[in-house]
């Protein structure tokens, strides 16, 4: 894949919206002030119940790019699947309708994927308030240098289970070649849909290429999906986790495994532990065996963490007792260590 061949090939911008209608004009000026200009924006009103739809419409008569489809409540992915089916580009964005861009997002990630010929860019994001303003004067990292790194999928992948999670997860700050969307599609009527279908654009992008800059504003809204609370989203988050073993099993993939084993682990001890319905913890606990016994106990793990985990079987009291004698020891130890 060479420069030339890549060079104002066709960009488009699948926007799900539903209920949007407060923050739907500012996504949508950021999408249209992008500095690359050579872009198919696809706005899908997903049965919204305001004005969404209509604002779509009114925007679709000022700017030709935009192609706005109306259907029936769905959910997120499949307004997300019902975009990418209508889309003409090369390569696809997926912003979320109550978000905003960087003017020159679409430029940059572009710029990288035709310097280092990868398949997969993203960039990092910022969180904003509830009642931020989109403006073309968006901040400019403070000045901070721009740090570029390529990376291999498995490096991607690894991301995951790093201070980079949040970035590496997320569909929406990234630019993907359509190749990658040839047989992935969102698991409709799921939450934390991103956790079942970003990882297996990454493992076959061949080479993913990151920027630190922030170009990706991410609203924090008390009433959005992912504001909702562990018991909502648990089980979803729990799915995903067990589909990416599999894919990772099926692969040969013993360090991604591992990494995914250990997560999902204690992804389970954390939802058991804040949430307090006892039907929903049954099911966190048998989340939790299943986890233990069909991959946890197939790996090497040190002593400590077997006797950690197997605690929690027993039960999460007795879990709480041994971490915290654990972590006494590691600060105790670390102490003697700086002496």
């Amino acid at each position: 894949m060479s420069a030339k061949k890549t060079e104002n090939q066709l960009v488009s911008m699948i926007v799900p919206i539903y209920k949007v209608e407060k923050y739907l004009g500012q996504c949508i000026e950021s999408l249209l002030a992008q500095t690359y200009h050579n872009l198919q924006i696809i706005l899908v009103d997903d049965g919204s119940p305001d004005r969404s739809g209509e604002i779509c419409e009114e925007y679709a008569e000022k700017d030709e790019r935009i192609l706005v489809i109306h259907k029936e409540n769905g959910g997120l992915s499949d307004a997300r699947n019902a975009g990418i089916e209508k889309a003409d580009g090369e390569w696809f964005c997926f912003i979320d309708s109550d978000d905003f861009i960087a003017p020159d997002m679409v430029e940059r990630l572009y710029q990288l994927v035709t310097e280092h010929r990868a398949k997969l860019a993203w960039c990092d994001l910022k969180e904003v308030e509830e009642d931020a303003e989109y403006s073309l004067e968006v901040d400019k990292d403070s000045g901070a240098e721009e740090e570029i790194t390529v990376y291999t999928p498995v490096e991607a992948e690894k991301q995951f289970y790093t201070m980079n999670k949040q970035r590496c997860l997320v569909t929406w700050n990234k630019l993907y070649h359509r190749s990658l969307y040839a047989t992935i599609r969102f698991p409709k009527g799921k939450l934390y849909e991103d956790g079942y279908t970003t990882y297996r654009a990454i493992y076959i992008a061949e080479k993913v290429v990151t920027t630190s800059r922030a170009l990706y504003y991410y609203r924090q809204r008390k009433g959005s999906i992912m504001a909702d609370h562990s018991d909502r989203i648990y089980l979803p988050s729990l799915e995903a986790g067990k589909e990416r073993l599999n894919f990772y099993r099926q692969n040969g993939e013993t360090e991604l495994i591992r990494l995914e084993v250990n997560l999902a682990l204690y992804t389970s001890i954390h939802f058991y532990q804040v949430i307090r319905k006892k039907e929903i913890r049954r099911e966190i606990k048998g989340w939790f065996k299943m986890f233990y016994e069909e991959y946890f106990k197939k790996e090497t793990w040190p002593l400590a963490k077997k006797i950690r985990m197997r605690s929690f079987l027993i039960g999460d009291p007795c879990y709480r007792v041994i971490s915290g004698f654990e972590n006494i020891y590691n600060r105790l130890r670390k102490k003697q260590e700086n002496v």
